[in-house]
């Protein structure tokens, strides 16, 4: 069976909004479709990995949902789709039913069923199985509604073979428009990693500025630029002209035995 080691926060987009009539005196009948769990990682075994995900009607409204599978990957401003991608798993995916109708309070399952061929290099397979009405919920159509159409995304990694993590932190960067730092972070490994961490900037004499590096996805060969953000009681800071030496460590994995990767770099702040 498919593991799910890690369930983290779902993907969301949000693909047309339209709002008219905000001030109503009668909610109208809607459909909220939940979809769990969202994100999957698994190992396949003789290049078969199944599962399921569920999905949940949560609204008062009778809603049918189809759904899809297309690459992805995490650039610079984050999670994007793709036409294509070299470790793209959509075509090896199976899922049933394609399409899903929810009564009100309603819950389903779909069965996933990842194939790899033997040919395939070893290493990651990703993709992301949407699920989206096939029409608009009735109360679009309803004048003064608030209409909203969403899909709801389960992010899946399938692992083939033996993987190799690896996190190396390569260079740092500072904008002076936004007076923001960056760490570079390269991943060496040939699988995704969920990584966090710390990091303290220092000047001799002077009291050290410091901040948490939040959850960031790096995909396998991947390349992310981190925005280094003070903590909260420091926000209001701004970091004054001069050279200075930063310090922290990246982390992910096991949080009770987490890898842990260390970093320093000289920085000047013009």
């Amino acid at each position: 069976m498919l593991t799910l080691p890690y369930i983290k926060q779902s993907i969301s987009v949000i693909t047309s909004i339209g709002i008219c009539g905000l001030l109503l005196s009668q909610k109208p009948a809607a459909a909220q479709v939940n979809v769990s769990p969202l994100v999957i990682i698994t190992q396949a075994k003789q290049g078969t990995a199944t599962g399921f995900i569920t999905l949940v009607n949560t609204g008062n409204a009778v809603v049918k949902m189809k759904l899809y599978a297309n690459p992805f990957t995490y650039s610079s401003k984050g999670f994007q789709v793709v036409e294509s991608s070299p470790n793209d798993l959509s075509p090896y995916l199976i899922f049933s039913p394609t399409e899903v109708v929810l009564e009100p309070k309603q819950t389903r399952r779909v069965r996933l069923l990842a194939r790899l061929l033997p040919s395939m290099k070893l290493g990651e397979y990703r993709s992301v199985i949407f699920a989206e009405p096939v029409k608009p919920p009735d109360n679009l159509n309803k004048k003064g509604g608030l209409s909203i159409n969403t899909r709801v995304g389960v992010v899946v990694y399938v692992r083939q073979g033996e993987t190799r993590e690896s996190l190396i932190a390569k260079e740092i960067s500072y904008d002076p428009e936004t007076k923001q730092l960056y760490l570079s972070v390269h991943n060496e490994g040939n699988v995704t990693i969920r990584t966090q961490g710390k990091w303290e900037l220092k000047q001799e004499g002077k009291q050290s500025l410091e901040g948490q590096i939040s959850t960031t996805t790096i995909i396998a060969e991947g390349m992310r630029n981190i925005p280094l953000t003070l903590s909260k009681d420091q926000k209001k800071e701004t970091i004054p002209s001069g050279k200075y030496q930063l310090t922290g460590e990246l982390s992910w994995g096991d949080p009770l035995n987490p890898t842990q990767v260390p970093f320093n770099f000289p920085v000047t702040i013009p």
